[in-house]
C-alpha cells in the first residue's frame, strides 16, 4: 500500500473514531504456518485471534479485535503487515 493510501485511511480513522477505541483487523493469508505466524507476530502475545479457512483450504481469514490507542497505531500494524508476502488486508 502506498503512503497516500495510508494517509487517506489514517485521516478517515481520525475523523470517524474516538480514540482509544476497539478496532477489528481482518487479514487473508495463504494457508501456510510461516505466514500465519508472521500475522500473529504483528500483535502482542496475549492477543486472541479468530480463524476461518476458505472453502478450498488455500487461505485462512484472520480476525483480531483489540483496543487501539490511535489511528497511527492501526496504520503501523497495516504497514508492518505489508511485508508478509501474499497477505490481503481488509
Amino acid at each position: 500500500m502506498d503512503q497516500d493510501k495510508y494517509n487517506k485511511i489514517k485521516q478517515h480513522l481520525i475523523e470517524s473514531t474516538n480514540w482509544p477505541s476497539m478496532y477489528m483487523f481482518k487479514f487473508i493469508v495463504p494457508n501456510n504456518e510461516d505466514k500465519l505466524n508472521a500475522v500473529k507476530n504483528l500483535f502482542p502475545k496475549d492477543t486472541e485471534f479468530t480463524y476461518k479457512t476458505s472453502r478450498d483450504i488455500r487461505f485462512i481469514g484472520v480476525t483480531v479485535k483489540m483496543m487501539m490507542d490511535s489511528a497511527e497505531d492501526v496504520i503501523e500494524i497495516y504497514s508492518r503487515a505489508q511485508g508478509i508476502k501474499g497477505i490481503m488486508s481488509l
